[in-house]
């Protein structure tokens, strides 16, 4: 495979949600009525490709897009900025104003540039998006206030985009005062370990070794040096792709990423750089007191200089110290100084942390590394190493009395608490994206080790919950249920709210696999609750997705819809797991309404990333053979193809997974129509704890067989699958099979809950399709009870009461609870009200 790169991600992962806040705004601005968007962040953190992506959505939504970007230049140019900007859209007469060195009155533009606002917005809404907006000449920024203000009754979008360093001036007093009267504030974060995870495969195009996980571990989620950094390595040759798998070759970043990092902090003042060159020589971590004596400056001068450098995110604040955000920059810093500097401020940083009272080893290193090349009694030694060094006599006192507490040399220190668990989150990220079950096992069970020996109970909570999703796809459903039957106490996840409703969510997941459908979609309701009640709507995308499953199986088909067309308002800022299990899930509901077309347009994004990214088929085996029936059905066999090459795939991954060995012969087994790879399926399955799994690959199974001729053999199989469908509460997928029986001419008589699918079997039909919990509700309702009556009484949510009933509504035909009440007193006599 040779190591071609792809420029960017074909995403943007770790930030749909300013992505979709962006979405928004459009969506509200169109219709009439201007509003101001600020995003904030450090260089590198994707200021400049959100702007690209909200002109891209602002385009296609029918907006018209103005766009442009200050540079550093402009802050002496009266209107420098605007004119760029608007230099091909404003008349030549208008524009005339903002190049005329004898107009006198800054605001005279205004009145012109708001009149073409005008003129254009009555064809259709404006995007206007400013990068950098923090540079802007004087000029510039007094025709924005104005501007904005002015335009506010008109349907205008504006988007302004500065960096995280707050420099005094005009631009930024002007951009603080918009935020005051109201413009939308969003400051963009580094990037979280599972996204840099996601890059990280997208980007290579293959799994990621441990060695490269902790390669990009060191550019602490910030998107350009990551993007910089695997470019240049994988162009370079230190990162090569080996059977799809990428590798390490040399951990030392290319030459052409150092050039990276110098353009990354080119928005700093020479001052900044100055001081960056200089504490480079202290190491990761360092105290003002030491960056000034190094510097021969006083402390108090620094303190601007050390904010700024902290509001740029290149420094960090840890208490008594600073550090390096980035080590990687860190260590561009050091590499380009030249030997004679480097030299120098070893050895000013050896007398500087001498007076400080830093330990020995730190002291005798920076003496050892700032020997002068005419010998002054020290042995060589290579830069971040320890310092083996033989002292002058005049120091051999001083140091012996530095390490007279220590009898042996020092061991080296550990990594620190929150590397550890970011490189441990990197790994189980990118095992999961690429389907290493065991991997994710061993991972989990590091991250829950670590975060026990360190006594947070926060993270231990988040790592049980990947545990239990990594046995449930590694077929251990009895350990992932011990582990998510225990109560999920809201006090243990303050500070990760969002881990209550993944745990009743995963939970859900769990129970599905296991056939229990009712079970599960009591945990995905309560899942979707915790959710709104967090005002976190992207978390709900997941469960709603397994809630249409389930709906799908039921042949709920109207439920189904509806689940669909809730989860479809909240997926703009929902993740790449959830939107490809949304993706699924509504394809199977198009499948069940025979809209062929549809189901495969709707895969569009699923498909485009097997076989490199089979994460869908890592959570729920039997898709890939939904995806390669779904592919057959629209005639297209490459998408099938491929589909069935990720899940064996997976499966070559996983060979003491029973689901995933099943999963790939099931999915050739039906590329194919091959009788022997769909026996080996159910074979496989029926070692697995997967029931409706094994019911579809028995169904492919008998398909196969009618088609080979053993007619017999298929309506035998037929039966198993429908008896195990019946069994699990598979409604519409055992009325499937009925009718597949009738074209054998069979016909096999329905039982309980599923007549109602026959038209000829009786009324009652549509009563036995509710459920117990179902069933609990409804009585209480008949005796007369509110939605909130029957929750206390029942100990359930009014929630949770609210979906049982709407279900009892679509299987009786009802619309009322007048109606519902009749058919109780046909179907059953009612107690009293307020009888046990």
């Amino acid at each position: 495979m040779g190591n071609d790169v792809k420029s960017t991600a074909p995403a943007f992962p770790g930030r749909e949600i300013i992505l979709y806040e962006i979405r928004q705004a459009l969506g509200r601005t169109a219709p009439g009525g201007g509003s101001c968007l600020v995003v904030e962040g450090a260089a590198g953190t994707g200021k400049s490709e959100l702007l690209r992506l909200a002109g891209k959505h602002g385009e296609a939504s029918g907006f018209g897009l103005v766009a442009g970007s200050a540079v550093p230049l402009d802050t002496g140019a009266p209107f420098s900025t605007l004119r760029r900007v608007l230099r091909e859209n404003l008349p030549a007469r208008d524009y005339a104003l903002l190049t005329d060195r004898r107009t006198f009155d800054p605001l005279a533009p205004v009145d012109r540039i708001v009149e073409y606002l005008r003129r254009t917005t009555r064809l259709r809404p404006l995007l206007v998006a400013l990068d950098d907006a923090h540079l802007v000449d004087d000029l510039t920024a007094d025709a924005l206030r104005n501007l904005i203000d002015a335009s506010a009754s008109l349907p205008v979008l504006w988007i302004l985009a500065r960096g995280a360093s707050r420099t005094p001036g005009h631009a930024q007093e002007t951009i603080d005062w918009l935020i005051r009267e109201g413009a939308a504030r969003h400051r963009l974060e580094s990037l979280s370990a599972e996204a840099v995870a996601e890059i990280t495969a997208e980007l290579l195009g293959a799994c990621p070794d441990d060695d490269v996980l902790a390669l990009v571990a060191r550019v602490n989620g910030n998107p350009f040096l990551l993007n910089e950094l695997l470019v240049t390595s994988l162009s370079d040759g230190r990162i090569c792709v080996q059977d799809g798998v990428a590798v390490l070759v040399d951990a030392e970043p290319a030459p052409a990423f150092r050039q990276a990092v110098v353009h990354h902090l080119r928005g700093l003042s020479h001052e900044c750089l100055r001081i960056l060159d200089a504490v480079a020589v202290l190491g990761p971590r360092f105290s003002i007191h030491e960056a000034a004596g190094l510097l021969g400056r006083n402390p108090v001068e620094l303190l601007p200089l050390i904010g700024e450098l902290i509001a740029a995110s290149v420094l960090e604040d840890e208490g008594p110290c600073l550090s390096f955000r980035h080590p990687l920059v860190r260590e561009t810093l050091y590499d380009r100084l030249s030997g004679p500097s480097r030299t120098a401020l070893h050895r000013e940083a050896a007398a500087t942390l001498w007076r400080e009272g830093r330990s020995a080893p730190t002291f005798l290193e920076h003496l050892m590394l700032g020997r002068r090349s005419d010998g002054d009694g020290l042995t060589p030694a290579a830069p971040h190493q320890e310092a083996r060094f033989v002292p002058p006599a005049g120091q051999v006192a001083l140091a012996a009395r530095r390490t007279a507490a220590s009898t042996a040399p020092p061991s080296a220190p550990s990594a620190p608490y929150a590397e550890l668990m970011y490189r441990t989150t990197l790994r189980y990220s990118a095992a999961q994206v690429q389907g290493l079950h065991g991997q994710m096992v061993a991972h989990a069970r590091t991250a829950l080790r670590i975060a026990r020996d360190h006594g947070d109970r926060t993270n231990r909570a988040h790592h049980q919950l990947w545990l239990a999703i990594a046995l449930t796809a590694s077929d251990e459903f009895d350990q992932a249920g011990e582990i998510l039957a225990e109560r999920c106490d809201p006090s243990d996840h303050v500070a990760l709210p969002w881990v209550r409703p993944m745990w009743h969510y995963h939970r859900a997941q769990l129970k599905l696999a296991a056939g229990r459908l009712d079970d599960a979609d009591e945990d995905a309701v309560e899942a979707v609750r915790i959710c709104e009640r967090l005002d976190a709507p992207s978390l709900a995308v997941g469960p709603l997705a397994l809630r249409i499953r389930v709906a799908v199986h039921r042949n709920e088909l109207t439920e189904a819809n509806r689940h669909v067309d809730h989860a479809s308002l909240l997926s703009a800022a929902a993740s790449g797991a959830a939107l490809e299990e949304l993706s699924w899930v509504t394809a199977l509901l198009h499948s069940a309404e025979n809209d062929r077309q549809s189901a495969l347009d709707t895969l569009s994004r699923v498909y485009s990333g097997v076989p490199k990214r089979p994460l869908l088929l890592t959570r729920e085996p039997h898709a890939g053979a939904c995806l390669v029936r779904t592919a057959l059905n629209a005639g297209d066999c490459e998408r099938a193809t491929a589909v069935a090459e990720a899940a064996r795939l997976v499966a070559t991954r996983n060979p003491t997974v029973a689901s995933a060995v099943a999963a790939a012969a099931h999915a050739e087994g039906v590329l194919c129509n091959d009788v022997d790879r769909l026996r080996a399926a159910v074979s496989a399955y029926r070692t697995g704890p997967r029931p409706l799994s094994l019911a579809a690959a028995t169904e492919d199974l008998a398909l196969a067989e009618n088609d080979a001729g053993a007619r017999s053999t298929a309506i035998g199989l037929l039966d198993e699958a429908l008896a195990r469908y019946q069994n699990h509460g598979a409604r519409g997928d055992a009325l499937r099979v009925r009718k597949t029986l009738r074209s054998l001419a069979v016909r096999r008589r329905t039982r309980g809950r599923d007549r109602d699918l026959d038209p000829v079997e009786g009324p009652r039909a549509r009563w036995d399709q509710l459920t117990p919990s179902e069933l609990r509700v409804v009585r209480l309702v008949a005796q007369g009870l509110t939605n909130r009556e029957v929750a206390e009484k029942l100990f359930l949510s009014p929630h949770t009461v609210d979906s049982h009933l709407r279900h009892s509504f679509t299987k009786l035909g009802v619309t009322s609870r007048v109606e519902l009440t009749r058919q109780v007193l046909t179907h059953e006599e009612i107690p009293p009200a307020g009888s046990g």
